[in-house]
């Protein structure tokens, strides 16, 4: 009885620290993206162009 108990402890220790190890790297993943969601086009490099009515200063000192 005492060799079943070992190694059913030892199962359960390892599927508790496999779910850690997982649901740590889900953490930073979700905290990437929100980053990158945020952050992401900040310069508008892949922008729809709706901004375009809004032009800055720079277009209206070269016309």
């Amino acid at each position: 009885m005492k060799r079943e108990t070992g190694i059913l402890v030892a199962s359960s220790l390892g599927l508790l620290v496999g779910l850690g190890v997982y649901g740590f790297k889900l953490f930073l993943n979700k905290k990437d993206t929100d980053y990158k969601a945020y952050y992401g086009d900040y310069h508008r490099h892949f922008d729809d162009g709706s901004y375009d009515d809004h032009h800055g200063v720079e277009l209206y000192a070269m016309q």
